[in-house]
């Protein structure tokens, strides 16, 4: 029993230590936003970036941004958010909001949008993501990672056993993707996990500055958390990761 007991307390010493020797990243870019509710989640078309909020439909907004961050304007959205995410293969953006419903938005200035899937077996709270190419979209649940065909809404496959929180609200329904990795968080120890797209674990890193749970993200070639300003103004931090 003696011996068994040390055992796992060597390995957690392990655990603890592979997240403490973690090598602690500074953000390249950093933008002030005021988004009415909270600094919910980002996106790129390659060129410009995008925010959403959450919390409340109706004040729901999506807000353009330079590349450096510097606004261009905000458009009313009557969604209560939890991801933004753009398409290249229809050079869409589309939002997935509190309960799993996937909208098209159609026209920005308008605030004209359209269903195009319910994802309602998922939890309500879920930040998803889409693939590189938009052909896949990811659902974290605190270490379930499910992927869907998006032109089909079919699951896929399920990733198990990927480092997350237990509560949503630091980081344990939300994941980022790009065309080589896949990144899930604990928002409460800053603490970032990255891994190949079929789930293998590569490394982990620490953020200087960011702790909203849901904001996760990836665009422009960095990954983004913001801190919330929970109703008043919050801060964006894209980092670069090697």
């Amino acid at each position: 029993m003696k011996s068994i007991t040390s055992i796992i307390t060597i390995c957690c010493i392990l655990i603890v230590a592979g997240i403490s020797n973690a090598q602690t990243l500074s953000p390249k870019i950093v933008f002030k936003e005021n988004p009415q509710t909270h600094n919910m989640h980002l996106t790129s078309d390659g060129q410009f970036l995008y925010t959403c909020n959450g919390g409340k439909s109706e004040l729901g907004q999506i807000s353009k941004y330079n590349p450096d961050g510097s606004k261009i304007a905000s458009y009313k959205m009557d969604l209560d958010m939890r991801s933004i995410m753009y398409n290249p293969s229809d050079k869409k953006l589309y939002v997935n909001t509190f309960g799993q419903k996937l909208y098209r938005i159609n026209d920005l200035v308008t605030g004209d949008f359209t269903e195009v899937a319910d994802f309602s077996d998922r939890n309500e709270q879920c930040a998803a993501a889409l693939s590189a190419n938009g052909k896949l979209i990811y659902f974290m649940e605190f270490g379930e990672l499910y992927v869907y065909a998006l032109k089909t809404g079919k699951l896929k496959t399920t990733l198990s056993g990927l480092k997350t929180s237990d509560e949503a609200s630091i980081g344990g329904t939300v994941v980022a993707v790009n065309k080589k990795n896949i990144f899930t968080w604990n928002a409460g120890e800053q603490a970032v996990y990255i891994y190949d797209l079929k789930g293998k674990f590569q490394k982990s890193v620490k953020l200087s500055h960011g702790d909203y749970g849901f904001s996760l993200s990836f665009a422009n070639g960095l990954l983004w958390v913001s801190e919330d300003g929970d109703y008043e103004q919050g801060m964006w931090y894209g980092y670069e990761v090697k």
